[in-house]
């Protein structure tokens, strides 16, 4: 009886330590998906003619108690062009847009933070990214830090 009580507490913390991890997963991947959207509001951003790179909260399910629900910070940083702005060409037919269009080359880098009530940096994720953005008018090329 006594070797069966314990194998039985042993499955029971293994079983605990497994759901344990799986939620910190959870946390981790949503903290990924944040800094992601940091990347595309930057992209966004920057088709439209204006100079981004900053930092924004992103809210978490506001339906969620407690303390699983929680805010990203998201920090958009290292933005800079790796090459001068080019010919934007259609990736579907290949042919050349207009002159008055150019497509620029980034490089981000989106960091995500979450904080839960008074638990700052509890999750954190961060990615690089390297984008084109086409077409933008030549009207909104802006003058960008360089990496190449």
């Amino acid at each position: 009886m006594t070797v069966l009580a314990f194998l039985g507490l042993g499955l029971l913390l293994q079983t605990s330590l497994g759901l344990q991890a799986a939620g910190t997963d959870r946390w981790v991947v949503r903290a990924l998906y944040a800094a992601d959207a940091g990347t595309q509001a930057e992209i966004v951003t920057l088709a439209t003619g204006a100079v981004g790179m900053g930092t924004f909260v992103l809210a978490d399910d506001a339906g969620l108690p407690g303390m699983l629900m929680g805010d990203y910070n998201v920090t958009v940083s290292d933005v800079c062009e790796l090459q001068p702005p080019s010919e934007a060409v259609d990736p579907v037919t290949g042919q050349t847009w207009d002159t008055s269009f150019r497509a620029r080359h980034f490089f981000f880098r989106s960091a995500a933070t979450r904080d839960a009530g008074l638990l700052v940096g509890l999750t954190q994720a961060a990615i690089t990214q390297d984008v084109t953005i086409m077409p933008i008018p030549v009207d909104n090329i802006f003058p960008a830090t360089t990496c190449y």
